[in-house]
């Protein structure tokens, strides 16, 4: 049987496992200090932030965003259909109501849609596999009506929107890294803003809200929402190589673009960075057939997010009308991503994708 492609994996070099190995012998007491911070800066200088915060995951990253926010109990927060689960669990669990809106052909957040909704008090906004969509036009309208926006930009470390880079939209941006973002430190999230009131209260409530480092007297109410050094080890090592996993995701989804049916591949512009390489099917059923044709070929795809409004769970929740993102979330298959796939790879996911439309005549 021909070795395994995975949909997606890391990438670790000999220098990651330097980096740690260096920084494992240096005698430093691992837990979160002076690494965290170095990698802190670099993000927040990359994408043009005043501060950054580190946190264990992308999760309690846009929980947090959410809190500092005051987004609380009974405030109402716009979240799109399409998306990962932890971006309304987020909601959720900081005690606020989520509203579900619909996406647009970016698969974004649709403004249009947004518009519907009365008396919102924050908006996540989702730069979905790195595209940016319309994200100008929604900044704008949340400025317009005082609304928090809050950009969830876990899939889009790299991209830009039309003159900033994603991870600066609005008032609070996030990142993920865990092991399929495009960097990674296993796990591990970070908070970006401007604001600083808003970044004092994030160290106060991930730091057990001391009145003095190491000294046990309390402000308040606080939790701890540390990371460790090993973690910012690796995840400095792989900053530094961030512009080579951009060239090549670029490089994969050209690869794909030259030997597939453009029409099926989803767009990307030259300033966003494809995470995923989505691939759409003609209809759920479709889907579920490549995707068993492609296992029982060794290559590993995957569905992509189901539309929330899908989850039994969330019944309940106020939505919109979703006919475009319910359809569309039905029909998407990510393909092998991996920045780790070599052009022998891709070429032949490629040509096993034409053998099966070929065989079931649907182009």
């Amino acid at each position: 049987m021909l070795e395994k492609i995975n949909q997606i994996e890391p990438s670790i070099s000999e220098d990651d496992i330097q980096n740690i190995t260096d920084y494992l012998q240096s005698g430093s007491w691992i837990t979160e200090h002076k690494v965290t911070k170095k990698l802190e800066n670099q993000i927040s200088d990359y994408v043009n932030r005043s501060y950054a915060v580190a946190v264990p995951n992308g999760t309690i990253a846009i929980y947090l965003a959410l809190i500092c926010s005051g987004i609380s109990e009974g405030k109402k927060v716009a979240v799109p259909n399409i998306t990962m689960i932890a971006t309304i669990n987020a909601i959720i669990w900081c005690g606020a109501k989520p509203v579900i809106v619909d996406v647009d052909e970016s698969l974004c957040m649709s403004l249009e849609s947004l518009e519907r909704v009365e008396g919102l008090d924050a908006v996540i906004y989702v730069p979905l596999n790195g595209r940016s969509g319309n994200a100008d036009k929604v900044s704008k309208y949340c400025k317009a009506n005082g609304i928090t926006l809050i950009e969830d930009s876990a899939h889009a470390l790299g991209s830009s929107y039309t003159n900033q880079k994603c991870g600066s939209l609005g008032d609070i941006s996030i990142f993920s890294f865990t092991p399929h973002k495009i960097i990674t430190m296993g796990q591990g999230g970070m908070v970006l803003l401007d604001d600083k009131s808003i970044y004092e209260k994030l160290i106060d409530l991930k730091t057990f809200n001391r009145e003095i480092d190491k000294v046990d007297i309390h402000k308040g109410f606080g939790l701890n929402f540390k990371i460790t050094d090993l973690q910012a080890s690796l995840g400095i090592s792989q900053f530094e190589k961030l512009q080579t996993f951009i060239d090549l995701k670029n490089n994969v989804f050209d690869g794909y673009s030259k030997r597939l049916n453009k029409n099926l591949l989803g767009k990307f512009s030259q300033n966003e960075v494809p995470w995923f390489i989505d691939f759409h099917c003609e209809s759920e059923e479709q889907k579920i057939k490549l995707y068993n044709f492609l296992k029982d070929k060794n290559i590993e795809t995957r569905f992509a997010y189901p539309a929330l409004s899908s989850q039994k769970y969330l019944d309940n929740v106020e939505k919109v009308d979703l006919t475009y993102s319910e359809n569309m979330a039905s029909k998407i298959l990510w393909l092998p991503s991996s920045c780790n796939l070599s052009d022998e790879d891709i070429d032949f996911i490629s040509s096993q994708i034409n053998i099966f439309y070929k065989n079931e005549t649907y182009l």
